[in-house]
């Protein structure tokens, strides 16, 4: 069972240009999914970074985001530096940045919760399709949050597993081509896929965090 994920995972970083690593220890793919965040964690998170993503398209929302959220009861789900961001404190230009992605970390925890058909294409930032797709498999902005919220559970937890030792090893690629000087050609998108790393980390609670600001993306 665990050579035949290995090599699912191989090849598909294969088909993306990324030949020279393997998973040299079957045991890297044994996980405990208790100790996943709860689907409810899972919901409020793609809420919140949904909501986020609103507000960058249109400033003057923060306020009445940041009261539905906390009407609806998810406003401690919010991190330390997304409430600075929504109560109009200042932001560094890379934290902004980092804000205009989370979209892609939003569809990634989305799939995961089987509310989105599709996992993302490696190659490409979510198309238009996709995003309407995620949008529409949400509760509207301003709308109560609670049965959806109830009824959440995950897909097959080895799927989500594989799919963020994927983006980890994506991310350890190019971390490898950066320090050795070299120009990566491997077909990945590189801030979409940090993104997508980065929220299946959180996900899978990697090195015990809990903290969305404080999700590492350290790779071995």
């Amino acid at each position: 069972m665990l050579a035949a994920r290995i090599t699912r995972i191989e090849e598909r970083l294969a088909q993306h240009g990324i030949n020279n690593y393997q998973i040299a220890y079957p045991e890297y793919l044994n996980f405990d999914h208790q100790l996943f965040a709860t689907p409810r964690e899972v919901g409020c998170r793609v809420m919140i970074l949904l909501a986020i993503a609103y507000t960058i398209q249109d400033n003057s929302k923060k306020f009445g985001i940041v009261n539905w959220l906390k009407n609806e009861n998810i406003w401690s789900y919010v991190s330390e530096k997304e409430a600075i961001y929504l109560n109009g404190g200042t932001v560094s230009d890379d934290t902004l940045t980092a804000l205009c992605w989370r979209i892609e970390a939003a569809y990634i925890l989305a799939w995961s919760l089987n509310l989105v058909r599709e996992r993302p294409i490696p190659g490409q930032e979510l198309s238009e399709d996709q995003i309407s797709e995620l949008i529409d498999s949400l509760p509207a902005l301003g709308d109560k949050l609670g049965d959806f919220l109830d009824r959440l559970y995950f897909r097959n937890p080895e799927e989500i597993y594989d799919e963020n030792i994927f983006y980890e090893l994506t991310t350890t690629h190019y971390r490898d081509s950066l320090f050795a000087g070299r120009r990566s050609t491997a077909d990945v998108h590189v801030p979409a896929s940090f993104e997508r790393h980065l929220a299946l980390n959180w996900l899978r609670r990697f090195m015990n965090v809990r903290d969305w600001d404080l999700t590492d993306t350290s790779t071995l």
